[in-house]
């Protein structure tokens, strides 16, 4: 596939996630205005393909950090693999709990952007599911997409230390009645596994 029909299919990814369903709450049409920034500059900028390593990463935070209607403790795990799907795309999944006894787990695509030789900045999309458990309500059936950006330093030798903010909802997809979504802001390790 050439280079330029690899732009004009991300442009126009970029162009529907930015516009996006209307009357998103202003925190989606945030981190979708953010990502899509992150992914013009992976098509203009970063131009290389950086090598990767599979990584194992783990995460502790807070869950509907933003909305604050039901707020929990989470932590998380996910396999990022190092595999490239297509572009710079990358698989990985994950799963997490909170405190409240809420379970998910997601399956999707990631982007790693090198802003320098050890920022790296990742949006990512996934689909997956939610088990409520005593926490906030996310919609049935529990069918949710997960979205985000990663902000994290790489240290020489591969691990990753950073932040990581993402939404969790149903987006009334698959005629939900209610879509109340929900934040999870999160401290994260990345390990390479050699």
């Amino acid at each position: 596939m050439s280079k330029r029909l690899a732009r004009v299919c991300a442009g126009l990814a970029l162009a529907v996630i930015v516009t996006g369903p209307a009357g998103a709450d202003p925190e989606v049409q945030a981190l979708a205005v953010a990502a899509g920034g992150v992914v013009l500059a992976a098509i203009f900028i970063d131009r290389p393909v950086h090598e990767e390593a599979d990584y194992v990463a783990v995460e502790g935070g807070q869950f509907d950090a933003v909305k604050n209607v039901r707020q929990a403790a989470a932590f998380g795990v996910e396999y990022r693999s190092k595999r490239i799907v297509w572009w710079k795309l990358r698989p990985f999944v994950g799963a997490g709990f909170t405190s409240d006894e809420s379970l998910y787990g997601y399956a999707g695509i990631r982007l790693a952007t090198y802003w320098t030789q050890h920022v790296v900045i990742t949006p990512s999309i996934a689909m997956g599911a939610y088990s409520r458990g005593e926490g906030k309500d996310l919609g049935n059936p529990p069918v949710v997409a997960r979205s985000g950006l990663d902000f994290e330093y790489a240290f020489d030798h591969g691990v990753r230390v950073g932040l990581a903010y993402h939404h969790i909802s149903n987006g009334k997809f698959l005629g939900q009645a209610e879509n109340p979504g929900t934040e999870i802001v999160g401290l994260t390790v990345s390990i390479p596994l050699r």
